[in-house]
């Protein structure tokens, strides 16, 4: 647990902004596919997510050098093998998702394990297409094993809930046997980061798209770019601008990766708006709910699959607040937040059941008011320097 005392602050602070997760797994994906090296450069540390997945691919048979603001990548198309231990996912789903349909290209077995938060989330869109394409596998959450090889050549993929497993399916398609056709089902949602998928796709040579409501997908040889400079997280934005709003304070970020969708949201948000669509955006409901209670409050709308990230982040959001004194209202697909509201200091402990994103805001609200957070550590998934950065400029109050 962590305890803060609360501070007043005047002036302009940096806030670092850790590399983008995103784009350092999908390139990771992608450059372990590829003859070629690569390298990965960065501002910042990156999260635990991003090294989940290098770990695994480690353990696949990917080579990487990891520097202090650079990783080396020295892949093979042929050269990936699935291991006779269990790889660790860590809390990155992205990186479960990922690794078990690449696992899926390859004869023989994978097995995949997780933390706790990543046990309790399920991938049932991708697991059931990789049932329809020929796999066997054992379970929607994890642990979870993989058997056989895809030997179908289509089948239907639910992405009504996460983007994740078409992300999957793209970044594993360099390696798939043979043509693939997966019938997309219910609304999309998170689509911006399917654009960043199918746009680093292109970058390294494949042609991902969809027709007609349908993926089609080629094998395809994985040319990646020698050098990738990845920008800082998007969806951690909303932090910094939390944490400005509540002490007056002006910050100065680093340069961000952009994300389709998720940048607009963003700056409705930033600029005040009744109604926020975050259907493409839900990582920033909890930061966007406390912002919209200190300003002139709303509805969040359009995010029902935030119930399936590390927390339910609709009910653990309302939950999380109301410690704070701040008053909101459980949606079917989103909350509703009174405005003109001020954060109060916590009469006990506040739960972020290992969920970084509830447990970063948490702490900006404790930074001012004060209080004792829980689970602090989780925030390490996206960004192990955050800790260290909010105790910094509070300590120069």
């Amino acid at each position: 647990m962590r305890e803060f005392d609360g501070t007043n602050l005047n002036g302009t602070f940096d806030w670092i902004i850790p590399p983008s997760k995103s784009h350092i797994i999908r390139w990771l994906a992608l450059s372990s596919q590829s003859d070629e090296r690569m390298e990965i450069s960065f501002e910042g540390l990156p999260g635990e997510d991003s090294f989940s997945m290098a770990k695994c691919l480690i353990g696949m048979g990917t080579k990487i050098d990891f520097g202090g603001h650079e990783w080396f990548v020295e892949g093979g198309a042929n050269e990936l093998t699935l291991p006779d231990y269990e790889l660790q996912c860590g809390n990155s789903g992205t990186t479960a998702n990922t690794v078990s349909a690449m696992s899926a290209c390859s004869d023989g077995d994978l097995k995949i394990d997780g933390d706790e938060s990543l046990r309790m989330r399920e991938s049932r869109g991708l697991c059931d297409t990789l049932s329809q394409l020929g796999c066997d596998i054992s379970s929607y959450s994890v642990p979870r094993k993989i058997s056989g090889k895809i030997t179908n050549g289509q089948a239907e993929l639910d992405w009504s809930e996460t983007s994740q497993g078409a992300t999957a399916m793209a970044l594993a398609s360099p390696r798939l046997p043979h043509r693939v056709s997966l019938r997309l089902k219910g609304e999309p949602v998170s689509r911006g980061y399917w654009e960043l998928t199918k746009k680093i796709c292109s970058r390294s040579g494949g042609k991902i798209g969809i027709v007609d409501n349908l993926l089609i997908m080629n094998p395809w040889k994985v040319d990646t770019p020698s050098i990738v400079k990845v920008a800082a997280e998007e969806s951690l934005r909303p932090m910094a601008t939390l944490f400005s709003i509540l002490h007056g304070v002006e910050v100065r970020e680093n340069r961000v990766a952009r994300i389709e969708g998720l940048d607009i949201a963003i700056q409705r948000m930033i600029e005040g708006t009744e109604v926020l669509d975050l259907s493409d955006a839900s990582d920033i409901i909890t930061p966007s709910a406390a912002i919209m209670a200190i300003g002139r409050g709303g509805i969040i709308t359009g995010c029902a699959h935030a119930r399936g990230k590390e927390s339910n982040r609709i009910s653990k959001t309302v939950e999380m607040l109301n410690r704070f004194g701040i008053k909101s209202m459980e949606n079917s697909d989103g909350i509703t937040i009174p405005g003109n509201q001020k954060p109060g200091r916590p009469n006990s402990p506040v739960p972020t059941y290992s969920d970084h994103r509830m447990a970063m805001t948490a702490m900006v609200l404790a930074s001012k008011v004060g209080g004792i957070i829980e689970g602090e550590g989780c925030v390490n998934a996206t960004d192990p320097g955050f800790m260290g950065q909010l105790l910094d400029i509070c300590e120069q109050n």
